[in-house]
């Protein structure tokens, strides 16, 4: 009975169950029947999409993945604050903590021992201040260099426009060749009779005065030795411990020494000198535009050490530095431009300056010492003892280098006076500019006798052409 009733059980189950099954998987298929058909529809229209556009002549563009989409975006930053004054991390990068000034100052004053995120805010931001004064240098040198090379522009384009007939085509080479490219002049002379054997630089030379700098000692120097107020055998005070004698002065262009010379001298007779000496006035040379350049109005602290208020021409220079080396003999400088000047050449003296022998030698030796053991070093010439005074300042807008001397304290035969300006200019490197120029030419004149100048190596003008202004 028991299993007749179970027979029925299993019977009765596999009849329901079967229909059950059927209707469900008949559910699902349908189900996924519909799915599919939606996806037809959608990708039907889509491709009903396509060719319409394809029609007009545009295209559908694909979404960018998503990580073009955060490559585009930059880098990514994490955290979860992204207002002002929270830190955020940077990926790929250390924290760049923001930081004011105000917290700035308090750290440098606490004390202490400071926090790690204390310690790394102070590094941070001297790490940016770092950056900011490279920043700043860097510019600045770039201005300085750009300035630099428009005044050697300047200066080369001016040599080019220089009247070199007559003058002598070697000594002016010589002279070309010692400025390297320097902004700058260079006047070479005879100190027996103001022949011009070359003006490089012309513009500059005749028509630009700039500040004499340490130049002006020897004006004041020599002003002061004529005048007697000191007594040049001694050391002259200076301060309460410290005293300098001519000498050195000279050698070493030592500023204090010379503006207690100065105070003594006063203003007006400072000036009554330097006129005497042919500052202030035209030289009277045979080329055009030549300036007077100027003397100053009043006296300042630093017009006998530094020449404040002055304005001297590289020619005025040239000529006061051939006087001291002739013994007084203030010549109008000039340059035989034809032949028929040179046959007839004589020496043109404007006037004796006020010098005495003895006034001379002492100036000689502060000058020759410039050369041996102070800051003229690098104008020395193994053929002759150089005798000179070098000048370092700041002109209008640029450095100075000046350097005006003669090749021999015995006997003279070439004055080179030399006037650079730039960034990095200065008295010695003017000096070395006219050792170049001695070395380069001092054996014509120390090995023989001194070049005729109608020689081969002087530019005059051909048979037939205008004479140029005399």
């Amino acid at each position: 009975m028991g299993e007749e009733k179970g027979s029925k059980m299993r019977k009765y189950s596999r009849v329901w169950l079967t229909p059950t099954l059927l209707a469900l998987v008949v559910a699902l298929m349908a189900t996924g029947s519909v799915a599919q058909a939606k996806t037809r529809a959608k990708s039907g229209h889509k491709q009903k999409a396509k060719a319409a556009l394809a029609k007009k002549g545009k295209t559908i563009a694909k979404p960018a993945a998503k990580s073009s989409r955060r490559k585009a975006k930059g880098p990514v930053i994490s955290g979860k604050g992204k207002g002002r004054g929270k830190a955020q991390t940077i990926r790929g990068r250390a924290p760049q903590p923001k930081i004011s000034q105000k917290e700035i100052r308090t750290l440098l004053r606490k004390r202490g021992k400071l926090s790690k995120a204390e310690r790394q805010k102070l590094a941070a931001y001297r790490a940016a201040e770092a950056r900011r004064r490279r920043a700043i240098i860097e510019a600045r040198l770039r201005a300085i260099r750009a300035r630099d090379e428009g005044l050697r522009n300047i200066a080369a384009a001016n040599v080019l426009k220089d009247n070199s007939t007559g003058e002598d085509l070697e000594i002016r080479r010589a002279a070309i060749d010692a400025l390297a490219g320097k902004a700058g002049t260079v006047v070479v002379l005879d100190p027996s009779n103001g022949r011009v054997f070359t003006v490089v630089n012309q513009q500059m030379a005749l028509s630009s005065p700039v500040k004499p700098c340490s130049t002006v000692k020897l004006i004041v120097g020599l002003a002061a030795l004529h005048e007697g107020i000191f007594d040049p055998n001694q050391d002259l005070a200076i301060s309460a411990s410290y005293s300098m004698n001519l000498t050195d002065a000279l050698a070493h262009s030592n500023n204090p020494f010379f503006q207690v010379l100065g105070r003594q001298l006063g203003y007006e007779r400072v000036m009554q000198y330097a006129h005497n000496y042919g500052f202030g006035e035209p030289t009277g040379i045979n080329y055009p535009g030549e300036s007077p350049g100027f003397l100053p109005e009043e006296a300042t602290r630093e017009m006998p050490s530094h020449g404040d208020g002055f304005g001297v021409t590289a020619l005025q220079l040239a000529t006061f530095t051939a006087a001291i080396a002739n013994g007084g003999n203030l010549y109008v400088p000039r340059v035989p431009r034809t032949v028929a000047d040179v046959a007839e050449f004589r020496p043109l003296l404007k006037r004796r300056i006020e010098i005495t022998p003895e006034d001379r030698l002492r100036t000689l030796s502060g000058m020759s010492g410039a050369v041996n053991y102070g800051t003229a070093k690098l104008a020395s010439d193994p053929l002759g003892q150089v005798a000179g005074k070098t000048g370092t300042c700041t002109g209008a807008t640029d450095k100075l280098g000046l350097f005006t001397s003669f090749d021999s304290v015995d006997n003279p035969r070439l004055v080179v006076t030399v006037i650079t300006t730039g960034s990095s200019e200065a008295g010695k490197r003017a000096a070395e500019i006219a050792g170049r120029v001695y070395r380069s030419i001092s054996f014509r004149f120390f090995k023989q006798p001194l070049t005729s100048p109608a020689s081969a190596i002087t530019e005059f003008p051909r048979v037939g052409s205008s004479n140029p202004q005399r």
